[in-house]
């Protein structure tokens, strides 16, 4: 899977783009299947304090809420096109805790055969309205196919070759640790949750009845490029060995076999 948040994190690194960053970010997606094949999708959004300030700074009075405009329940509608025929959006849930504000917002499905996650559309979601979109940008997107209580998970295959971060240098080691410093707490998770339980399965990360799709620390990811950069060299010429050397690494949880099954109890 080729990873855009490493390029956002790249592109962080080289141009300090705070403002349209998604830096103090903590997303989860929670998908939840059941055993007929529907379920729902929740996607939870945190902001951090500092995202909040910089995003606030210059808000007029009587200005709209920049936080509410982010979760406006036209966008979340709107994104039901990209998730899947069939897909349909439930609620918003406005969210204000300990400093940070977000949303949760709701989703359901009919068939989960015809749902399409990208864990990496959240910092699309957070760009501003306007904002221009990338160019040749690949399917990165997780499917699903599901029969007679039996899951398999389709992965785009894994792509290492952006891994090597050292253009995310940017010749300023002060401007990177700045950066390092603002990406410290992001977090873009993704987990599927069997209602009925699980009997069987073959995937990477399995805890209870909780499939976790895709977990990423940006901050720690930022630690390792060392590591990035051997794992980007080795799947040159094994890629088994690269992606047992990626499912070591501290903060990075992402399902890399492209036939991960699950069977339902």
């Amino acid at each position: 899977m080729k990873l855009r948040l490493i390029k956002t994190a790249k592109l962080a690194l080289v141009l300090f783009a705070a403002l349209a960053l998604p830096s103090c970010l903590q997303n989860e997606t929670t998908i939840t299947l059941n055993k007929d094949g529907s379920g729902t999708i929740v996607e939870e959004t945190l902001l951090g304090a500092q995202m909040l300030a910089m995003m606030t700074q210059f808000v007029q009075p009587g200005q709209p809420d920049p936080v509410a405009e982010m979760f406006k329940e036209d966008k979340a509608k709107a994104k039901t096109a990209k998730l899947g025929e069939g897909v349909e959006y439930v609620k918003t849930e406005m969210i204000n805790k300990d400093g940070k504000k977000g949303a949760r917002i709701h989703y359901k499905f009919a068939d989960i055969n015809k749902l399409s996650v990208n864990p990496s559309d959240v910092t699309d979601d957070m760009q501003q309205e306007g904002a221009p979109a990338e160019k040749d940008k690949k399917d990165e997107s997780i499917k699903f196919a599901y029969a007679d209580a039996k899951l398999k998970i389709i992965v785009p295959p894994t792509d290492f070759d952006d891994m090597n971060m050292d253009d995310a240098k940017g010749g300023d080691p002060q401007m990177e640790a700045m950066m390092k410093e603002m990406m410290r707490d992001m977090r873009i998770t993704m987990k599927l949750v069997i209602a009925d339980g699980i009997a069987a399965s073959s995937v990477s990360h399995v805890k209870g009845d909780t499939v976790t799709l895709f977990d990423v620390q940006v901050g720690k990811m930022l630690e390792q490029k060392d590591a990035l950069k051997k794992i980007s060299t080795t799947a040159k010429t094994d890629m088994e060995a690269a992606k047992a050397a990626f499912g070591k690494l501290d903060g990075i949880k992402i399902e890399t076999k492209n036939d991960a099954t699950v069977t339902i109890k």
